[in-house]
């Protein structure tokens, strides 16, 4: 398969996401394609698969000019895209979302096909269950077994290693790997991991502010593959966010993480938590002011539910919940709000944010106490101190993914005292994650205390003074994060060790 990209120009009013990108993607090939926020990856990626349609330039596959894609003729011609943001019908069976724009099944056939391939790459699912009941990084797996099973030519992929653990991503690229080596197909990796990046990739193309900047083949130079994509003044600062390189990282952790010394903030005694969904067992844990805690585990192990019950948004079935003093058993979320908790939500638009309302009237719910001009107020907190785009007129749906998540950190109120977010650094370049966790240091500076999942497990590393393993719907493990290895923490998360904590 041979496609073509040539003079890709999009504008999205003052914006230009992409400007006059040409680029061959070759047959046989992985490519991956790498950029800060807002360097026009997604946009790019959006118009090759037929979702956005480009101002000026055409894509050509093998040889015909297609000046107008749509997602059918996308999805006819052989390209596949897996969006950082799943495009499913929640209310519809998981193997009803499996067959959208495949071949003819009848339900028994389907669910047989599902679990067969669905088994190969690692991932599980009850065909039956509704879709909303999935996580977003189980949600992202579905996508993913569908695209494979409706036998596209070229794979979009963009952060395809969310939510899955160490072996279900060996397991991953290696299917990768054959996938493009059968019949000159091509693979797309749209990632913010350098390590994947240099470790799967054939070629690397770099974005920087709407243009191609950059292309590189084996073997890459991280320092030059960072400068091409920051410049390099930025590069120094994402340098310790280099995939692999937790250890650079974790020298600034212990300065914010309290010992067992520090005053307990949440205490839970046999505590349960619940919701229209599923139950997790009865757990007892102590969290202390000032920590700042990873949980890993892999998607519906159950640490979904855990965060959510920590920020009220799962009710305590059973047991003993004591946040900031307060029993919080049978409480409402205003409670938990008065307690000081706050929840960062992976799924952001869903979730998080107000997709039609613009980025100053989120400015305003946020801070209803919030004096003077609001856009005074909205260039202060939310363009300086967290490098959200200066357009307050425009509605949080325009933002790349990057910038939705800056603005959801920026919405945090300063008086939090328990931080429950959800991959917190999702979507984030490495420069805009460094970011992040400086304030997330400030925050267990003053005494709040940070619990954050995410499924990059060298973060979890990098930034937890303390780790929670789920695995099978309950906690396996609770272990300090000094001496543990990605390899120790994903035999927690697939049940290959005894738990620790019942």
């Amino acid at each position: 398969m041979d496609v073509y990209l040539s003079d890709i120009t999009k504008r999205y009013g003052r914006i230009l996401a992409n400007d006059g990108v040409t680029v061959a993607l070759k047959p046989g090939r992985i490519h991956g394609l790498l950029g800060e926020n807002g360097a026009g990856k997604s946009t790019l990626m959006r118009v090759l698969a037929g979702h956005v349609a480009c101002d000026r330039g055409f894509v050509e596959i093998d040889g015909e000019r297609r000046e107008r894609l749509t997602p059918a003729t996308a999805m006819a011609l052989g390209l596949g895209m897996l969006s950082q943001d799943p495009l499913d019908f929640p209310p519809l069976a998981v193997w009803e979302n499996f067959t959208l724009g495949g071949r003819p099944r009848t339900a028994r056939k389907a669910k047989a096909r599902l679990i067969e391939l669905s088994g190969q790459l690692g991932f599980f699912f009850r065909p039956d269950d509704p879709v909303s009941r999935l996580t977003v990084a189980e949600r992202q797996q579905l996508e993913l077994t569908r695209l494979i099973d409706n036998d596209a030519r070229l794979l979009i992929l963009d952060e395809p290693t969310t939510g899955i653990s160490p072996a279900q991503k060996d397991v991953l690229f290696g299917i990768l790997r054959d996938f493009a080596a059968r019949d000159g197909r091509i693979v797309i990796l749209v990632t913010h991991k350098l390590a994947e990046a240099e470790e799967l990739c054939d070629e690397i193309l770099v974005m920087r502010q709407g243009r191609l900047v950059g292309r590189f083949e084996p073997p890459y130079d991280a320092g030059t593959l960072l400068e091409t994509m920051f410049g390099p003044e930025a590069a120094q600062a994402a340098e310790p966010e280099i995939a692999g390189e937790a250890s650079v990282v974790s020298a600034k952790a212990p300065e914010t993480v309290r010992t067992s010394e520090a005053a307990p903030l949440a205490e839970l005694s046999d505590a349960a938590f619940s919701d229209e969904k599923s139950a997790l067992p009865p757990c007892t844990l102590t969290i202390r002011t000032g920590e700042i805690i990873g949980v890993a585990g892999v998607a519906g192990g159950g640490q979904e539910l855990f965060l959510r019950g920590l920020a009220g948004l799962a009710r305590v079935r059973e047991g003993e919940f004591r946040l900031a003093g307060m029993r919080m058993r049978g409480r409402g979320l205003s409670a938990f709000l008065r307690a000081g908790a706050h929840f960062l939500p992976a799924s952001r638009m869903e979730e998080g944010l107000f997709p039609g309302l613009s980025l100053a009237d989120h400015a305003r719910l946020g801070f209803p106490d919030a004096r003077g001009d609001i856009r005074d107020f909205f260039s202060r907190r939310f363009v300086d101190r967290f490098h959200v785009p200066n357009q307050p007129s425009a509605p949080a749906l325009s933002l790349s993914g990057g910038n939705q998540q800056r603005l959801l950190l920026s919405l945090i109120p300063d008086s939090t005292r328990l931080l429950v977010a959800e991959s917190p650094t999702r979507g984030l370049d490495m420069a805009s994650s460094a970011q992040v966790w400086e304030h997330f240091r400030s925050l267990a500076a003053s005494g709040a205390t940070v619990i954050f999942s995410s499924e990059d497990l060298d973060e979890i590393l990098a930034r937890s003074g303390r780790i929670l393993v789920f695995y099978n719907r309950r906690l396996a493990a609770d272990l300090p994060a000094a001496g543990q290895t990605v390899q120790s923490l994903g035999r927690h998360m697939t049940g290959r060790t005894i738990p620790a904590v019942a």
